[in-house]
């Protein structure tokens, strides 16, 4: 008898979250439910759910937990971000968009800035994007620059400011440091910006075009002139726009092509009747149906800070949680959403054109699962690894040590699940017992976490490599599995191509792999990268003990005090070389502690 099943009595009878485990304990599946007993007992009832990812997950299935919530609306945005931090094998994610760029305006400061952000936060500023590439991205803010005059300077620089800035020279900015612009009509700008961003150019230009009527009639010619020129800069980009035939109002529109388990899905977004933007995102192979895979594209789609539309079209029905999605959705915009499959009509046409740009879009390749197992073999792992973890230590003499541990997913970077840790042993440099203290620090974290990766990777020859498997000794964990990347000897450089060496358990001589093999490359990438991480923030933590130093042995000067001279002054060299009067002049130095500061500052312009 399946013992799953003995187990659903103990299961509620309310919406949640449930969390699938398998034997390594590691979440292979995470899916929302608004009866977690019903939802589950789907899974383990004779003839329950029919789905092909069932088959898939009672093969690997070890261990259910749930997570209560008190309404669905709650579950649904829990099982968004469980996704987000576990990174399941049988959830499918979206990774191709989250480097493009958003344009940001920040509303809560009186004269709003203009910047560029990717991963929009939750802020309460106002996001504009993704944009496809950081070339149209930027050509926006140039031309929002040109023509509404809006800051791009930080608020810090706009405090400080003492003198005209380059862009105001170059018309650039309506000169908000000089107060050459009031509140009110810096507020109209901004105003401006945001219609332009969200694609009503047709109204903001007869908006302008009264406004220039009025300043010309006033004989506010150069305001006029500056309007006027807003206008035809206006009417151009309309005129570059990539669809020339209205498409209705604002919507976006989801097209999927599916061939097995793997596929392409584009989103294409309307704004003011044109195509503003076309995403494609390739789907790793997944048993999830078709209604799954779009309703997850949503959540995590619009999840990362992104504005929904009144109108989504979808190509199929999204059955369970539709209505949930919409409320949610509605939630994220302030005002409802509609997801709609259309029969008929403009909106059929739409989703027609949506799912031909998907069935283009070129077969993802499966090139992963080939290095995987090309991996394997050669290295002689028990299961071809997806999720590969490095790491490496950076110290110069013992002092100021630090490790990295950098995470590969099915061979793609995964910078929001990379850690740094500061070495807390002693200054000597022994690089063993520093790597036993990273590896064991991090492996409790992830085994807390149930994230454990399938591989380890340790730079360096095979004393790091029986470190590594010491620490797994020491915790009692059978996984992961261990390998050590060592470079080319000193003598063995000489010759005009040796590869790096690759040691594992039980086997006193490197393996042999030729340069230029799809393993040693995933390899060195992996030990690279957390290389470059480990160097960087070693540097870091470094620079910030000499820049601190001096100033922490002053008595009297505190946090608060060496924060305030170093935003006033600006770096540690400006400190060093400021007389006593610059000293006094930093709010909260009296003249008597910048006497006190320059006198234990004296002869330290060297650092």
């Amino acid at each position: 008898m399946n013992p799953h099943k003995e187990r659903l009595s103990e299961f509620p009878r309310s919406p949640g979250v449930y969390l699938m485990r398998d034997a390594r304990g590691q979440v292979i599946y995470v899916g929302k439910a608004k009866d977690l007993r019903a939802r589950l007992g789907s899974y383990f009832r004779g003839k329950g759910d029919q789905r092909p990812l069932v088959r898939y997950l009672l093969k690997d299935l070890e261990k259910v937990e749930i997570m209560v919530t008190g309404t669905e609306k709650e579950a649904l945005i829990l099982e968004n971000n469980l996704i987000k931090k576990h990174r399941p094998k049988y959830n499918v994610r979206f990774r191709d968009d989250k480097d493009y760029l958003h344009i940001r305006i920040d509303t809560s400061h009186p004269f709003p800035r203009l910047s560029v952000a990717r991963r929009p936060p939750r802020d309460g500023a106002l996001y504009f994007g993704p944009y496809a590439s950081a070339h149209a991205a930027r050509q926006t803010m140039r031309l929002l620059q040109r023509h509404m005059g809006l800051r791009t300077c930080k608020d810090t620089q706009l405090k400080q400011s003492k003198r005209t800035c380059l862009n105001q020279q170059m018309g650039r900015c309506a000169g908000v440091c000089r107060g050459s612009v009031s509140q009110e009509e810096y507020s109209l700008r901004v105003q401006e910006a945001v219609m332009f961003l969200q694609g009503r150019s047709r109204e903001l230009i007869r908006q302008l075009e009264g406004r220039m009527k009025l300043a010309s009639q006033e004989l506010r010619f150069e305001e006029a002139a500056r309007l006027r020129d807003q206008i035809r800069e206006l009417e151009r980009t309309i005129e570059a726009q990539r669809v020339d035939t209205p498409l209705g109002r604002d919507q976006d529109v989801v097209g999927l092509h599916r061939v097995g388990m793997e596929g392409n899905l584009v989103l294409l977004r309307i704004k003011g009747g044109k195509l503003w933007e076309r995403h494609s995102f390739p789907i790793s192979p997944t048993p999830l149906e078709d209604p799954e895979v779009i309703c997850s594209f949503l959540q995590q789609f619009y999840g990362a800070g992104r504005v929904p539309p009144a109108r989504i079209l979808v190509p199929i029905p999204l059955r369970e949680h539709f209505g949930i999605l919409e409320e949610w959705l509605g939630e994220l915009a302030g005002s409802k959403v509609r997801i709609r499959v259309p029969a008929r009509g403009e909106g059929r046409g739409l989703l027609e054109m949506a799912q031909e740009n998907a069935r283009l879009l070129p077969k993802q390749s499966n090139a992963w699962e080939e290095t995987a197992r090309e991996l394997a073999g050669r290295l002689g792992l028990r299961r071809p690894p997806r999720i590969i973890e490095a790491f490496d230590i950076s110290n110069l003499g013992g002092q100021d040590s630090v490790g990295s541990a950098v995470r590969f997913v099915e061979g793609v970077p995964e910078p929001s699940m990379y850690r740094s840790y500061s070495v807390r042993r002693s200054s000597q440099p022994d690089d063993y017992a520093m790597m036993y203290e990273v590896l064991r620090r991090h492996l409790l974290r992830k085994k807390e976490e149930g994230s454990l990766p399938d591989l380890l990777l340790v730079d360096g020859g095979k004393g790091q490599l029986q470190v590594a498997l010491r620490v797994l000794e020491d915790l009692g964990m059978g996984e992961p599995e261990v390998v050590a990347l060592a470079k080319a000897r000193a003598g063995e450089r000489k010759a005009e191509a040796v590869p790096d060496r690759i040691f594992v358990p039980l086997r006193k001589d490197p393996i042999p792999i030729g340069i230029g093999a799809a393993p040693l490359r995933v390899l060195q990438q992996l030990r690279d990268e957390a290389h470059r991480m480990a160097l960087s923030r070693h540097r870091k933590r470094r620079n910030l003990r000499h820049l601190s130093s001096p100033l922490e042995e002053i008595p009297g000067v505190g946090p608060a005090r060496r924060k305030a001279l170093l935003r006033h002054l600006g770096s540690l060299k400006r400190i060093l070389e400021a007389t006593e009067e610059e000293l006094a002049r930093v709010p909260g130095i009296s003249r008597k502690m910048a006497g006190r500061i320059r006198g234990a500052l004296q002869g330290r312009k060297g650092l």
